[in-house]
Parts: C-alpha cells; structure tokens; sequence
C-alpha cells in the first residue's frame, strides 16, 4: 500500500509553498484531471485518482480557477469529511464520492478513533475519524465497508509534479 503517516503540521508540495493544517488529520491524493464542469453556482472537477477511482470536488461559490485535462493535481481530504458504512455496496446520489473498500487500520484516540479504509483495487487508503455507520457491532480490521465523501468537503490544488501513473495518498496525523 503506498500510505504513509507522517505527524507534523506542514504539507509538502503546496503549489503556494508550505500550507500549515489545523488540529486535524487529511489525506492527500495525487491524481489527474479528467474533466471541469462549470455550473451555474459550483465549478464541478472530476479527477482520475488511480486505477479506477474517479473523483468529484466541486469548488466554493465565487471559486473561479480553472483546471485543464490532465493537469496534475493534490486533492486534500479532511478525515472528518470521510464517512463510512457497514456492508455491501449502496447506491447514492450520484452527488457523493461513494467507493467500497475495507478496513485496515483501527488506532484508538482520546477523543473516538481512527479508522483507515482501503478503497478495493486500489494501492491507497482514506482515514476517517467518523463512527463507522450501520454495524451491529464495532468496527473490526478487514470488514467491508462503503467508503463516502462528500466532494464540497474535497480542497483542490494544481501540482508542480508530472502526474504519477499511481497516486500517493499520505495522512498527516497533528501531534
């Protein structure tokens, strides 16, 4: 799996420098711009994330940047904005980012816990501080799970990297 944890507050490769991160835990994914919808109130991207995985981030009103076909960008995910459900695969809005995966990471907090979701064929993870929602039971290492995030939750940035044929998704965890 190509998932480091690093414990700090800085991020590298900011296309503005160094950008410092609040009292929380992101996961960056690399990935490649497929296509920029721009809508009445919200520009919607999709980008291409792997193998398979094809992502929706949709701007802030009032965001006007523009991202180009196969540009190269770092898509910041706050780990409160993963959700995750127990069981088989469920249809959504096709609004949502909705993958399905497993569970390979529990790490107890203070506040609640950690858990760290496999997205199914592919080599990277997604961390969620949310409470694994619609199991009878706690969370366990390797059950299936519905992986959510909700694209307004996604931040968007270009990269200064040629786009890698496999993304890289680090979680940096505060101290």
């Amino acid at each position: 799996m190509n998932h480091d944890t690093i414990s700090g507050g800085r991020v590298p490769d900011h296309p503005e420098g160094n950008m410092l991160l609040a009292d929380s835990m992101v996961t960056l994914v690399k990935g490649i711009v497929h296509f920029q919808h721009v809508g009445l109130l919200h520009p919607t991207i999709r980008i291409r994330a792997g193998r398979r995985v094809d992502m929706r981030i949709r701007l802030a009103f009032g965001d006007d940047r523009c991202f180009f076909p196969g540009q190269p960008v770092i898509a910041k995910i706050p780990a409160e904005a993963v959700r995750l459900e127990a069981g088989l695969f469920r249809r959504s809005r096709q609004r949502l980012n909705r993958w399905y995966g497993r569970i390979v990471l529990i790490k107890p907090l203070k506040e609640g816990q950690t858990v760290t979701a496999k997205i199914h064929g592919e080599s990277w993870a997604l961390a969620s501080t949310m409470p694994v929602l619609g199991s009878m039971s706690s969370a366990r290492t390797w059950d299936s799970v519905n992986i959510i995030v909700d694209p307004r939750r996604i931040q968007l940035f270009p990269s200064r990297r040629v786009a890698p044929l496999e993304p890289e998704a680090l979680v940096y965890e505060p101290h």
